[in-house]
Order: C-alpha cells, then structure tokens, then sequence
C-alpha cells in the first residue's frame, strides 16, 4: 500500500502559500524577464521557509547546474522566459495553485480511505 509522510501531506497545502508570494513578486518578476536574453532563462524562488528567495537570470545552458544553487532544499521555483508580463507570471502562479491543490485534496481523500497510510 502506498504511504505518505506528514510532510509530503502537508506539501500540496504549503505550495499554495508559495505561489502567493510569487503572485506577489509578479512586478520584480517580470522587471527580471525584461533584462533576460533570449538565451537566458528567469528563476523565481520561494525559500521552504515560504520567504521570497529572489529572481535570477541564468544562461540557459546552465538552468540545472544553477538553479540547485539557487533553489534551496525543500522550495520552489518556476521558470520563465524573456518578456514574459505580469499577467501570464500570475497565470502560471494560479496554475500551479490549482495543480497543487487538487494534490492536496487528492491526498487527503486517499489519507482518509487508508488511515493507516500516513507515517512520520
């Protein structure tokens, strides 16, 4: 049977509270993306703390290498290309918003027909 953790439960939940702050940070975001080339790619992070982590601008063929120096363990970070506005950063905030929380939910109604599946 599968089990969860208690933190893989509760991680749906505090990716909402993620993508708020990002939706917050659209404005610095898209300022980011105004400076990209069209070979670099924008990170946005959230820190696990749910603090905003900052934007950087990394050369696309470095995304992987970079981006786990920037990320720290247990945040969160989208991608975005150059020129990308305030509206479609917001899009993809909601969008993750909605995945996570049908996640979440999803989780929950497993949790609650097998309760012997959570563990520390």
């Amino acid at each position: 049977m599968r089990t969860f953790s208690k933190e893989a439960m509760e991680r749906p939940f505090r990716t909402l509270e993620a993508t708020k702050v990002l939706r917050e940070k659209a404005a610095t975001i898209e300022r980011a993306t105004i400076g990209a080339q069209a070979d670099e790619v924008v990170v946005a992070v959230i820190r696990s703390d749910l603090s905003f982590g900052g934007v950087w601008t990394l050369a696309r063929e470095e995304l992987v290498k970079q981006a786990l120096v920037v990320e720290d363990e247990g945040g969160w970070s989208l991608t975005f290309s150059p020129n990308t506005p305030v509206a479609q950063i917001e899009e993809r905030c909601d969008e993750l918003a909605r995945i996570a929380q049908k996640r979440g939910e999803a989780m929950q109604r497993w949790a609650l027909r097998h309760p012997d599946s959570i563990h520390d």
